[in-house]
């Protein structure tokens, strides 16, 4: 293993200096038979070592041993240190080209990756496995999710059909008209970066080239929904998609974009973002009586939100947020939040208004 560290070592001087060259010929030829299995024919290893222990044998000749075997240790840990940063690299390549982030379990420890609310991909850290004594399952996971991985890879190079993605309740922004591709965004209502796509899809004028729809996905964590009553917010959108449906196909603009507009872009009385208010402030009590304040606005009735209330509390609307949860996670397999396609490609993180401009 010294000749590999070496050869590392020698690579980096030769760059620099000529002198080295000589020297790292001879190390490659030695790494190359040591990585072949074969022993290596060479005095190189010998020769190297002496010339590392040769003061130290004069001065100390009983610690040439140790001092021996901790240069073969050294040498040992530069190597698998190399071997691991390259995985990490390469790992991290990969992820970022296959869902845009180069840390699939928490993509906004990215920094390379766009404004995203990490999904993450289900799996426990490699090291908070490590440090819990499950040895086997971290290294299992570790694989596991690079093999997912590769076999997104087809999936990130095939054309985006948002038609194809759009719940069976879907409403459109600015009403559906025939003609038009559809764009569809995945959103969290909780999520800050989707309120900042849906405020960009608006200023761009997205939806007067495209039928522009979402999938409302409250993003889950192990401790349960990551943004408090986003899954309650998203009960009561699908509930009034399912109510407004015929409005929807008919082309007018339904109820549950006008709470999206306020949750995503509005105020409350004390100058509280709304979507501040629901994630820290507000009970479940106060977030079903705003909802309830909110369509009351558009138009419904006592009896109007009592059928909304029955409807969120539906095994059919269970069942349609549980369709677009697998639909999201085992379709688009996205590991972060927001997610659009958009004009036959898949796009992560907040889509800047140019770019939803060029895609008029």
């Amino acid at each position: 293993m010294l000749c590999i560290a070496a050869f590392i070592v020698l690579l980096v001087l030769s760059a620099v200096s000529a002198r080295y060259r000589r020297l790292l010929g001879k190390a490659a030829s030695c790494t190359w038979r040591r990585v072949t299995l074969r022993p290596c024919d060479t005095t190189f290893r010998d020769d190297l070592k002496n010339s590392l222990l040769a003061p130290l044998a004069v001065r100390s000749p009983r610690l040439v041993r140790p001092a021996s075997i901790a240069i073969e240790v050294l040498a040992w840990i530069m190597v698998l240190s190399m071997i691991v940063s390259l995985y990490i690299v390469g790992r991290s390549g990969l992820n970022l080209f296959v869902y845009g982030t180069c840390d699939k379990q928490n993509a906004q420890a990215c920094t390379l990756s766009a404004e995203v609310c990490s999904v993450g991909d289900g799996t426990t850290p490699f090291w908070d496995s490590i440090l819990a004594g499950n040895v086997i399952g971290a290294f299992g996971d570790e694989f596991a999710s690079l093999g997912d991985t590769f076999s997104a890879i087809p999936s990130r190079l095939r054309t985006w059909e948002g038609a194809e993605f759009a719940s069976a309740s879907a409403t459109y922004l600015e009403g559906y008209r025939e003609g038009l591709p559809v764009a569809v965004e995945v959103i969290d209502p909780g999520c800050r970066f989707c309120a900042q796509l849906f405020r960009n899809v608006e200023e761009s004028g997205l939806a007067q080239t495209h039928n522009v729809t979402y999938l409302v996905y409250p993003i889950a964590s192990s401790w349960g929904d990551k943004f408090e009553h986003s899954a309650l917010i998203a009960r009561y959108l699908t509930a009034i998609q399912f109510h407004e449906r015929e409005a929807a196909l008919a082309g007018e603009n339904t109820t549950d974009w006008l709470i999206l507009e306020q949750i995503f872009g509005g105020k409350n009385a004390s100058r509280e973002d709304w979507q501040v208010w629901f994630n820290e402030t507000a009970t479940d009590e106060e977030a079903v009586a705003q909802l309830h304040t909110w369509l009351s606005d558009a138009g419904y009735d006592a009896a109007g939100i009592a059928q909304i209330d029955d409807l969120a509390a539906s095994p059919e609307v269970a069942d349609s947020l549980a369709a677009v949860r697998q639909s999201v996670e085992d379709d688009i397999r996205t590991v972060s939040i927001p997610t659009m396609i958009l004009d036959g490609r898949l796009r992560t993180g907040v889509v800047s208004i140019d770019d939803l401009r060029a895609a008029r």
